[in-house]
């Protein structure tokens, strides 16, 4: 900033990842103007859940997902049949930290209305209740304006004669500075034409 005469001149130009700008006016009323016009689309845009980066949010929330998967062996047993330990403590223990908080209530609302076997990462079994985590990626949508990251993920094991074949739509977003389940929904096969 140089002043001259009572007189302030900015300069506006992008050099090096540095923002100058180049205003010339009064001192006050017009530069606050300016200025402050620039803070705020500053503020916005870094504060929206804008994806600037399409192909990095994609890498980077499905180096979440397959973390997720990863950290729960396929058919561990989390609860034996006949275990009186609630369902709601074995998932927030387990999961809790790979989901959003938007997400965490509506596992919680499912396993307290009974549902907790229409859960993608839990599955029923004779021996009581396992991990559910043998998925891979069918379809990816990046949706940058919502900050999201959409899959379907298909079983990679199934037994056609005792099970319909489902897929799973998931959606992730960022959630203190880690991507996250943000929602959950199974999908059978037949209904599932389209991608979301």
């Amino acid at each position: 900033m140089v002043k001259e005469n009572g007189k302030v001149f900015y300069d506006l130009s992008f050099y090096q990842g540095s923002i100058i700008v180049h205003v010339e006016g009064e001192e006050g009323v017009q530069v606050r103007q300016i200025l402050l016009f620039f803070s705020v689309a500053v503020i916005a845009l870094f504060a929206t859940g804008c994806i600037v980066n399409a192909k990095a949010a994609e890498r980077n929330s499905l180096e979440a997902l397959e973390a997720f998967f990863s950290a729960h062996e396929h058919g561990k047993m989390l609860r034996e049949k006949g275990s009186d330990k609630p369902i709601l403590e074995i998932v927030d223990h387990e999961f809790n930290d790979w989901f959003t908080k938007e997400y965490k209530a509506k596992v919680s609302e499912s396993i307290e209305s009974g549902n907790s076997l229409k859960l993608f990462f839990l599955k029923g079994t004779e021996d009581g209740l396992t991990a559910n985590s043998q998925y891979g990626v069918l379809f990816t949508k990046v949706n940058r304006q919502e900050g999201t990251v959409q899959y379907r993920l298909h079983p990679q094991t199934t037994n056609r004669l005792q099970e319909n074949l489902h897929f799973v739509d998931i959606e992730m977003t960022k959630e203190d500075g880690e991507w996250k389940i943000n929602d959950a929904e199974m999908v059978e096969a037949i209904y599932a034409d389209y991608f979301f």
